[in-house]
C-alpha cells in the first residue's frame, strides 16, 4: 500500500540489514504492502518467520503524537518483557523483538526485527463459527491482561504524562485539532469540546491508568491457523495511558460494543465490567476520538482522491458522525444501539 509516511526501503536494503543482524540468511524476503504508517518486509529464514520494521524518515510530516513511533514500540515492547519476567507466565500475546538498532548508523532510522506470525484476522476464512468465537474470546481476555499494567500518569508518552485522563484526553484532542487545522481539515469541533465538556466528570472518574495498545484492528490481530487460536497483538507505536475502553472500541469501531459480543465475553471473564450509561459515554468519546484520528492522518498517508484516501475518508467521517450523534444525547440515556 502506497503511503507517504512509509521510510522509502529496497527489498535489497531490507535483505541486507536483516541478515546483517545475524539472525540468518533471508531465504525469502517480501514488503508488507498492508501496513499503512512504517515500512515492514517479511523474512523467511531458516523455517521461521520474522518482520523487519522501520521508522519513519525525521523529515516525514507525520501527526503531532506520531513522532518517534518506533521508539515508543520499543519502549512498549520494554514494558512488557517486565511485566512478563514480574508474572508468571507472558501476560500479553505479541510477536518478540529478537533484534534492534537504533544507531541510525547503517540506515537513517530506527528499525528492528521481530518474531513473525501466521495470518492477520482480517480478511482470515475461519473453518466455522466457533472456531471465529474461540479466536475474538482470547483476543478480548488478552487485552483485559494487557489493560493490567499500570502508568504513572496519563497520555502519550512522547507528548508528556499528565496527572488524570480528563486532561491528558484533552491534550490528545488539542493536538489532533491542531493537526486539523494545518491541513485543512474540517472538524466540528464545537460539538467535539462541547461533548468533552460535559463529560468532564466522566472522564475525572476514569482512575485506572491503563497500559492501552489503541490500535486494536483486524490487520493487528493475528491468528495461528493450524489450530485458528489467537496468536497475539502487533504494532504498538500508538500504545498510551489511559481509558482501557479504547481497546475495546478500536477494533470496529463502527459497530456497537455488543456486536463483538464473544470480544466482550472474553474481556469480562477476566475483568468484569457493567456497562452503564457512563461507561458508554466513554466509549462515544474513545470512539469520537479514533473517528478524528482516521479523518485526519488520511491527508499525510496517501494520495487525494485515491481509493485508499476515499476509503479511509467515508469510514473516519462515518465513525465520527456516529460518535457525535450519540453524544449529543443525555447521557443517561446512552443504549445499546449507539455504543
Amino acid at each position: 500500500m502506497e503511503s507517504y509516511t512509509k521510510k522509502k526501503v529496497s527489498k535489497y536494503e531490507a535483505k541486507r540489514l536483516f541478515e546483517e543482524s545475524g539472525i540468518g540468511t533471508a531465504d525469502t524476503i517480501n514488503e508488507c504492502v498492508e501496513s499503512e504508517f512504517s515500512s515492514v518486509f517479511k523474512v523467511r529464514s531458516g523455517g521461521k518467520s520474522y518482520y523487519v520494521k522501520f521508522g519513519t524518515d525525521p523529515e516525514t510530516t507525520t501527526l503531532s503524537y506520531e513522532k518517534d513511533l518506533s521508539k515508543v514500540e520499543l519502549d512498549v515492547y520494554d514494558i512488557l518483557d517486565k511485566a512478563d519476567a514480574d508474572g508468571e507466565e507472558k501476560r500479553v500475546l505479541r510477536p518478540a523483538v529478537v533484534f534492534r538498532d537504533t544507531s541510525k548508523e547503517k540506515i537513517n532510522v530506527d528499525y528492528f526485527i521481530t518474531e513473525g506470525f501466521d495470518a492477520p484476522l482480517k480478511g482470515l476464512a475461519f473453518p466455522n463459527l466457533n472456531a471465529k468465537r474461540r479466536v475474538m474470546f482470547q483476543l478480548g481476555a488478552n487485552l483485559a491482561g494487557l489493560h493490567k499494567i499500570k502508568g504513572e500518569g496519563y497520555g502519550y508518552t512522547q507528548l508528556g504524562l499528565d496527572t488524570n485522563w480528563a486532561d491528558a484526553f484533552k491534550k490528545m484532542v488539542d493536538r489532533i485539532v491542531a493537526d486539523a487545522t494545518v491541513l485543512n481539515v474540517k472538524l466540528d469541533t464545537y460539538k467535539i469540546y462541547d461533548a468533552m465538556s460535559r463529560a468532564e466528570e466522566i472522564l475525572r472518574e476514569v482512575d485506572d491508568c491503563a497500559l492501552v495498545n489503541g490500535a486494536v484492528s483486524p490487520y493487528n490481530v493475528y491468528v495461528n491457523r493450524k489450530n485458528f487460536t489467537y496468536q497475539g497483538l502487533i504494532s504498538w507505536g500508538r500504545a498510551f495511558y489511559g481509558d482501557f475502553v479504547t481497546d475495546l472500541v478500536s477494533l470496529y469501531p463502527a459497530h456497537t460494543l455488543e456486536r463483538n459480543r464473544y470480544f466482550i465475553k472474553g474481556y469480562t471473564s477476566v475483568t468484569p465490567i457493567e456497562f452503564d450509561s457512563r461507561i458508554r459515554v466513554r466509549a462515544n468519546l474513545m470512539r469520537m476520538y479514533i473517528g478524528m484520528l482516521m479523518t485526519v492522518e488520511l491527508e499525510l498517508r496517501w494520495k487525494k482522491n485515491s481509493w485508499q484516501y476515499l476509503k479511509h475518508k467515508n469510514l473516519g467521517r462515518k465513525v465520527l458522525r456516529k460518535a457525535l450523534s450519540a453524544l449529543e444525547k443525555p447521557f443517561n440515556d446512552q443504549t445499546k444501539g449507539n455504543t
